[in-house]
């Protein structure tokens, strides 16, 4: 039987009223009661606001006992002052069972409220017994359902009068929210009760994780298991083996109640076979009523009559064996045997942990020395900016106290009388990796690399690269030197072939003789002016900033290589969009950049062949890509393509001429001017170098 409460619509302002009074009752209450789980606050709670709401000075709450089929004393607003006659009270009860012969019972399972009067109840011990005693002329009683269930009953003093119909009305919207809020009750008490008739089970469960996760010593943890395992089975004897399933061999690391010593056990249960091994191998629990009828039971005392051999697992992967031996035949019970394998889940997390963390210790020490010895500087910061790490050469190379702790502090705070800060705050941006440069007060020169570790923080390695540049600065001033001496003996020779040509007369083979001495003087000279560039730029070349326009530029570079275009009967266009914007930038530099990328796709592209300039604006960068269809570049040779002095080896570029300086010296002027450069090529199908630099975006003239 399903119960349904309904409140009959309104047919007149006053009946409408009514019933939104009713309904904020209803709102009122379920509010008031909906969070309350624990029957001790939950049904004074209900005769407490029952009596308020039908105006009642007394109200008795019945619940229902499912098992006992019986109603049972819940509470009472206003109990009795006789302590005697409150207990009995406390005590009250009334069967459910035969309803057939019980009308009031009968009326209340069929979900009808019933009035007990005297007259109605004097055939009834037990309701008469309360019409009596709680000294009323007249009870009012409701059934309360949930789920098509009586989970209690609601009797009402009315002695005072009778209900009207607006606090029945009140009491009939309300009756299903009590009756759900019971059932939830009783559920949740039945919850608890269980819970708690299962702790004593686990107690000593819990007992051995408190001992378990207080330790991560390895040699604890095989104590624990055994100790724990021959007091709940009574044995005599227990022994743990660790097991490699890699070479299937199993190592006795634990034993108790044996009289021989570990290396006799050992000698005696071989790495192999045994039950324990079997267990192992088949990852399953084993208990052996008579060790006399097993074939693999390798006996190491006379008194072992049973035996439970249980395997420790993690993950799936057998780590360990548990061994107890009983001087009884069938000395373990199926409680044992589920007692010490619930241990061995534990063991098995405990035993892991434990080599983790001895493996773990093993490599902090190893990377301990390691950083304690290494030369470079090692600093890392958690989340929140503080030193986790520093090892001890940042000590010495940022002049620190030797005897200050800084693990711990923030960052800013350790090392703010460091330029490492500026270089630090850097890495709070959206890179992932910052590399910079800095000279220390000591005037050593530090390469610096931080990088973002998820879960970890910062990561700061610094590498002394003062040598370095010790080294690459005599070799700017070599480069510098050499390549000034060079240039006179050229001009000598230079000078000699054109007087060659004015005082003698040459036939033809003569004429190309010199004219080879002098492509050769001219491609020495280009290769000492891109040396002397290149140290220039490398050495820090400082640029003449100015706002460019790089239309007429394009178009100028474009103009310098007619002649060859012409001559290679090629077709080299530029798409560039009037309204291009300006960028910062120096005019001779960036007119080197443009005329040497147009320039090899060029020299680079078959007769016949197309280049295409194309200039855009993109997120606040001016893109600038020239596009070849010539010979392409391999996956190979785009890896070292900026590299100094590297040139494409193919038997199509034999015959090109170049110094393998050029795109070197591009990237480096790109990159000074704050610019990226990159490119895209596949064999047969050209080539496109792409050029980003910032767009200049405050109005300034242009410069032509």
């Amino acid at each position: 039987m399903t119960e349904k409460f309904q409140v009959p619509l309104p047919e007149d302002s006053q009946a409408a009223e009514t019933h939104l009074e009713a309904l904020q009752v209803f709102h009122d209450f379920a509010l008031s009661i909906s969070l309350m789980l624990d029957q001790t606050t939950l049904l004074p709670e209900i005769t407490a606001q029952v009596a308020q709401i039908v105006d009642s000075k007394r109200v008795l709450l019945l619940i229902s006992d499912p098992e006992s089929i019986t109603l049972k004393y819940g509470t009472i607003n206003a109990p009795p002052d006789d302590p005697i006659l409150r207990d009995q009270l406390e005590r009250f009860s009334l069967s459910t069972f035969n309803s057939q012969s019980d009308t009031i019972i009968a009326q209340w399972l069929n979900n009808q409220a019933v009035q007990l009067t005297k007259d109605a109840v004097q055939h009834h011990t037990a309701l008469n017994w309360l019409v009596v005693n709680l000294e009323t002329e007249n009870l009012y009683s409701v059934p309360l359902f949930a789920r098509g269930k009586l989970t209690g009953i609601l009797i009402i003093d009315t002695t005072d009068g009778a209900l009207n119909s607006s606090a029945q009305a009140r009491l009939d919207i309300i009756r299903p929210a009590i009756g759900i809020a019971l059932l939830n009750a009783s559920i949740y008490t039945d919850t608890v009760h269980k819970s708690s008739s299962g702790m004593n089970e686990l107690y000593i469960l819990r007992q051995i994780d408190r001992e378990l996760n207080d330790t991560i010593e390895l040699e604890h943890v095989f104590n624990i298991a055994l100790d724990w395992t021959l007091r709940f089975t009574s044995a005599q004897a227990a022994s743990l083996s660790l097991y490699d399933q890699g070479s299937d061999e199993m190592r006795l690391m634990r034993h108790y109640g044996y009289d021989i010593l570990t290396e006799e056990l050992q000698d005696t249960r071989p790495y192999r076979g045994g039950i324990a091994h079997r267990v192992a191998l088949a990852g399953k629990s084993e208990v052996i009523p008579d060790v006399a009828m097993d074939k693999d039971f390798i006996r190491v005392t006379s008194f072992t009559k049973s035996q439970i051999s249980v395997p420790v697992l993690r993950e799936d992967r057998v780590i360990a064996v548990i061994t107890v031996e009983s001087r009884k035949i069938n000395g373990f019970s199926d409680e044992h045997m589920e007692f010490v394998e619930k241990l061995a889940a534990r063991a098995g997390v405990a035993i892991d942990n434990a080599r983790l963390f001895a493996e773990t210790k093993r490599e902090r020490e190893k990377l301990s020395h390691i950083l304690s010895n290494t030369a470079d500087i090692v600093i890392v910061t958690a989340l929140d900016d503080r030193i986790i790490l520093i090892n001890p050469s940042a000590y010495q190379a940022l002049r620190l106290y030797p005897h200050e702790t800084y693990v711990g502090l923030p960052f800013a705070d350790a090392l703010g009388h460091t330029q490492l800060v500026d270089v630090y705050k850097k890495a709070r941006g959206d890179d992932e990796v910052v590399m910079e440069e800095i000279v220390l007060p000591n005037e050593r020169t530090f390469h610096i690399n931080l990088t973002k570790q998820d879960n970890i923080g910062t990561i700061i390695v610094m590498h002394d690269i003062t040598p370095f540049k010790e080294m690459d600065q005599l070799k700017s001033e070599l480069i510098a030197t050499v390549s000034h001496d060079l240039k006179q003996p050229l001009s000598v020779m230079n000078g000699y072939t054109e007087l060659l040509l004015l005082h003698r007369q040459f036939d033809a083979t003569g004429i190309s003789f010199i004219d080879m001495v002098r492509k050769s003087i001219q491609n020495m000279r280009q290769l000492i002016d891109d040396l002397l560039d290149l140290a220039k730029i490398e050495s820090g070349i400082k640029l003449d900033i100015k706002p460019i326009s790089l239309k007429p530029m394009i178009l100028q570079s474009i103009e310098s290589l007619e002649p060859t275009v012409k001559t290679k009967n090629m077709d080299v266009s530029a798409d560039i969009p009037d309204d291009l914007p300006s960028v910062r930038g120096d005019s001779m530099r960036l007119q080197q950049v443009l005329h040497n990328l147009i320039g090899n796709a060029v020299k680079y592209t078959q007769p016949g062949g197309t280049v295409l300039v194309r200039a855009e604006v993109r997120e606040h960068v001016l893109r600038i890509s020239i596009q070849d269809n010539g010979m392409g570049i391999s996956p190979e040779d785009q890896v070292h393509i900026f590299d100094r002095f590297y040139r494409v080896r193919r038997p199509e570029t034999d015959s090109i001429e170049g110094t393998g300086l050029g795109l070197a010296i591009v990237k480096s002027l790109v990159e000074a001017h704050e610019g990226k450069i990159s490119l895209e090529s596949r064999l047969g199908e050209g080539t496109t170098f792409i050029v980003t630099l910032p767009v200049y975006v405050t109005e300034t003239p242009l410069e032509a």
